[in-house]
Formats: structure tokens, sequence, C-alpha cells
């Protein structure tokens, strides 16, 4: 007996076949479901965000939960842009070497490349070079809103109650390798 036309069922059948015999062999040729792919377009959490979460709107003390301890979530601030960056808790986790940047928004630390002065840890870019600013913090941005590991999440946000204070005191900058 032959049948004139498919149903969805039969497409969704094919389909499923296809995707299934790609996994093998995909498993079969480099150990990985995903041909080797580690990025954020396999990864719950980005999926989970992107279809069902909002935007976040946090604020500065809300963020300041958000460092990963008892394996929570982690999430990292650049001017008022926030990413996050737990699908690399071995870096930016409550041991990383670059855990100081998350919790908070440090956008200086960005520009100056200044990691062993606390003070360096803000969002006050005053004494800085204006066009220095801008070009490393927009780079930075990119850099966390199109890394394969990384994404956008929303917004912190900023409070100027700094003002009345000095800003911090210059040091000497130490750009991130391969940044200018």
């Amino acid at each position: 007996m032959v049948r004139e036309n498919f149903s969805v069922l039969d497409i969704v059948r094919i389909v499923g076949g296809i995707l299934f015999f790609n996994a093998l062999l995909s498993y079969w040729f480099t150990s990985s479901a995903t041909w080797g792919y580690h990025g954020k377009y396999i990864d719950w959490r980005f999926w989970r965000h992107t279809i069902l979460e909002r935007e976040l709107h946090l604020s500065l003390n809300e963020l300041s939960s958000y460092t990963g301890e008892d394996n929570g979530r982690i999430l990292l601030a650049i001017n008022g842009s926030m990413y996050d960056v737990t699908s690399n808790r071995a870096v930016y986790g409550p041991k990383g070497s670059y855990h100081n940047l998350v919790g908070k928004d440090a956008a200086r630390v960005f520009v100056t490349g200044c990691f062993m002065k606390p003070d360096e840890y803000t969002y006050d870019l005053r004494g800085l070079d204006k066009e220095e600013c801008e070009k490393d913090i927009v780079g930075w941005q990119r850099f966390f809103r199109t890394h394969r590991d990384y994404w956008y999440v929303g917004n912190v946000e900023l409070t100027f109650d700094f003002i009345k204070e000095d800003p911090p005191s210059p040091c000497t900058h130490m750009k991130f390798p391969g940044r200018s």
C-alpha cells in the first residue's frame, strides 16, 4: 500500500532521524553531540533567559548578590550593562582570578587595568580620558555581548552619589593583553 502524501508526523520523524544521525556521527568523530561546539547556543540558561525571562533591571545592591556564591548566577556589569558570565565559573566564580569584577559595575578597571588597587573597582570614570573610556568600554561591552559563552541580561541602575568624594587616585594604566 502506497501513500500519496506526507503527514506532519512523517516530517517530524525524518527531521528527528536526521538530527539523531547527525548527533551520532558527531559523537563518533568528536566525542561531542554538537561537533565540539560549547557556546551559549547550547546552554540551557541562555535559552531560559532569552525565551522566559525579561531583561533584568537591578540596583547596585541587588547586583552585589550575583557573585556565584552557593553555585548561584554570576553577573558582571560594565558602565550599566550586565552580562551573565556563569558559564565560566573557573574564571569569574568565588575562586576565580577575575572574581573581583563580578557583582558590581567595575567600568573603571576595564579602562585602567589596575587590578591591584581596590578603589579602581568602580564605575566612577572621573579623571580618565573621555575618548579612552568610551573606546575601552564599548570594546569590552562588545566582547561580552558577542562572546560565545556570555550574554547580555539587562541594566544596572547607577547612582552618582560619589560626586562629592574625590575620584580614585591615578594609577599607571595596564591594558589587558591584546588591547591597546
